[in-house]
């Protein structure tokens, strides 16, 4: 695992919870590359022909598959792995956040200073949706949203090292590889497009909102979320960075921003942590704050609708063991139509497949931009070889 960027909340570690957090990282890249890339042959070889054997056919849906596999030995010891894994993330990096929480909320506690190069704005009478409140997302103990004093920011805290630890580094040493590869694309595909306001939703600790700013320098970054953990810990964060954004708890389904308020509106990996009915009206949220001319995409998992009946029961495994409750909802559903009831302009519909900036050779990331990567094979899972998928609208 490569080194972590540092910053003024950065969570020193001892040696041991290092050396633990470094195995437990190198022990789900095993179990997801290693073990899980034997599984397709298991399926060709032993579970698909079973199922042809007793049902005269091959399986044609996911869920199919997911049934036959799970009763194969070697995909449920993949999964079990691979739950395991997940729970030792946390477990791996809650004991050096709770030793060093009070200092760490000291730290992120808003000054009175000329010297902020952004804003802070909390909602004390914010709804946590059910969405989230239901369970803890990622199996992340807690959630995004909980808070265990005053002022607190530990989840922020658990939540970035938390993934840094999951991806394997591979996120940069700034977590930031989506956010990145997604600004990337839009100076190399749109080099004439400069958005003088950009709006980043559900941006957690802003690790891929910081690509914004640092793209469009001269553009008024905002970024919203309902948890005010996370955005306590993102205003310290980049504010230590030098990045001044201007952050706010508010509901993505009722932001509190007036119409054709942005330039560029975005989101990274959010969507699919919501349910069907919230996606909707983020989306109609979305296209009344984005101005005229202006450009709307979000950045999310891959649909399975596209993939053979194994790669999706594959992609959503998620769904169903890492309490991921909309996953499977998100990757069914239809895209396109989703933007357009919303009130988009199909001519101005806009779907782009892009490679990981930092994972792939610059050749190939400015060929993916050419064509918006409608020839990439790549997969859709930290830690292989990867691309992200993205879906939105010019207004």
């Amino acid at each position: 695992m490569t080194g972590q960027s540092k910053h003024a909340l950065t969570v020193e570690t001892t040696h041991d919870e290092h050396a633990l957090q470094s195995y437990v990282s190198a022990l789900r890249m095993f179990t997801l590359r290693d073990v899980g890339g034997g599984l397709r042959n298991i399926y060709e070889n032993r579970v698909k022909p079973d199922f042809v054997k007793h049902e005269k056919r091959e399986p044609s849906t996911e869920h199919e598959v997911r049934h036959a596999m799970m009763k194969d030995p070697y995909c449920a010891t993949w999964s079990s792995m691979m739950r395991a894994c997940q729970e030792m993330i946390w477990a791996s990096v809650i004991p050096s956040i709770e030793r060093s929480q009070p200092e760490l909320n000291r730290k992120a506690t808003p000054k009175q200073s000329k010297n902020l190069l952004g804003s802070l704005k909390l909602n004390d009478n914010i709804k946590i949706p059910k969405y989230l409140s239901a369970c803890d997302i990622h199996l992340m103990p807690g959630n995004y949203h909980t808070e265990r004093a005053k002022a607190d920011i530990s989840q922020g805290a658990l939540y970035d090292r938390g993934v840094y630890v999951y991806s394997g580094g591979y996120g940069g040493p700034n977590q930031d590889a989506i956010g990145r590869s997604l600004t990337e694309y839009l100076k190399m595909k749109f080099p004439n497009f400069n958005p003088k306001k950009v709006l980043d939703v559900g941006c957690t600790v802003g690790q891929n909102t910081l690509p914004l700013k640092e793209t469009f320098r001269d553009a008024d970054v905002h970024a919203i979320d309902v948890s005010a953990p996370m955005l306590r810990y993102a205003h310290g964060r980049s504010e230590s960075l030098g990045y001044g954004l201007h952050l706010s708890q508010m509901d993505a389904e009722s932001m509190q921003y007036e119409d054709s308020s942005f330039d560029l509106v975005v989101s990274i990996i959010f969507l699919h942590e919501t349910s069907r009915s919230a996606m909707k009206n983020i989306l109609k949220e979305c296209k009344r704050v984005l101005k005229s001319g202006g450009l709307m995409i979000h950045m999310e998992l891959p649909r399975t609708h596209d993939m053979d009946p194994f790669d999706a029961f594959y992609i959503d495994w998620d769904s169903y063991y890492n309490n991921e409750p909309f996953y499977q909802a998100f990757t069914s559903t239809d895209m396109r139509k989703a933007i357009i009831d919303a009130g988009f302009k199909d001519s101005n519909y806009l779907e782009i497949k892009i490679p990981d900036y930092y994972s792939v050779d610059q050749n190939l990331f400015l060929a993916a931009v050419d064509n918006d990567g409608k020839n990439s094979e790549l997969g859709g899972r930290m830690g292989e070889s990867i691309q992200w998928t993205g879906w939105g609208a010019w207004n």
